[in-house]
């Protein structure tokens, strides 16, 4: 409940102070408006859509997090959209659920995939070869396997696209066994240089409409995310509840 009252008084605090900047007509503007208005602002906007859980506003997801805009571009707010009574469910992570749903199946070409010999769950995690967690998470992909966890790996090039780790994961995904690359990777050795169309920006841009921050993050076959390592044992458990 305390979360809750300090989005609350943190969404507040933004209406007002952002309200004065954002000089708009009252009628419903054009998305390039505001997407122009925004980046007046500082904010890059990477997709904008409706707000299914926010009536007359648009979610706009941009590279400095997710926010709130009204249709006529007057009114912008941050943080979670929650619904009133006995329990505040969380309609912004409900509404997420499905988008991350939906860009996971448009994305399938672009994942390395490590499956289970018997598969009871598929998972998507988003790496990084650099990070110690996701070193450790898929040092235990037998673990995983074990248990009928099929993992497929997203990009997120944590240190940003301008760092050489961006390159290498670049080199990762463009290698000519890709399981192995990523493996010999996240194992220390410098991933050979390569080429081809894949494209770091966009598995960092997937991973922000995700709502994804770092890595390891782990999406669940209902659209849940899982920030941070999740050893095998509670994995399982995350699974079998996300179910109920």
């Amino acid at each position: 409940m305390f979360r809750l009252v300090k989005c609350v008084a943190a969404v507040a605090f933004l209406v007002t102070s952002v309200g004065a900047n954002l000089a708009l007509a009252d009628e419903q503007v054009s998305e390039e408006s505001i997407v122009e208005q925004l980046s007046q602002m500082g904010l890059v906007v990477e997709n904008m859509r409706p707000a299914a859980e926010l009536p007359g506003y648009f979610q706009v997801f941009t590279q400095q997090g997710i926010f709130y805009i009204t249709k006529d571009g007057t009114r912008m707010i941050t943080g979670r959209v929650y619904s009133t009574g006995r329990t505040a469910a969380d309609l912004t992570e409900e509404n997420l659920k499905g988008i991350r749903l939906d860009l996971i199946a448009e994305s399938k070409g672009m994942m390395i995939d490590f499956p289970a010999p018997t598969e009871r769950y598929r998972i998507t995690v988003f790496t990084d070869h650099t990070c110690p967690f996701c070193r450790t998470f898929h040092e235990q992909l037998d673990e995983y396997h074990a248990r009928g966890i099929s993992v497929q790996y997203l990009a997120y090039p944590r240190s940003g696209l301008d760092h050489d780790s961006a390159v290498q994961l670049n080199n990762i995904w463009c290698a000519r066994d890709t399981r192995a690359a990523i493996t010999n990777a996240k194992n220390g050795r410098t991933p050979v240089e390569a080429s081809c169309d894949a494209d770091m920006a966009d598995h960092l841009r997937l991973g922000r409409q995700m709502g994804v921050t770092g890595t390891p993050a782990i999406i669940l076959p209902n659209g849940s995310l899982i920030p941070g390592y999740a050893p095998p044992e509670r994995l399982i458990m995350e699974l079998r509840n996300s179910r109920s």
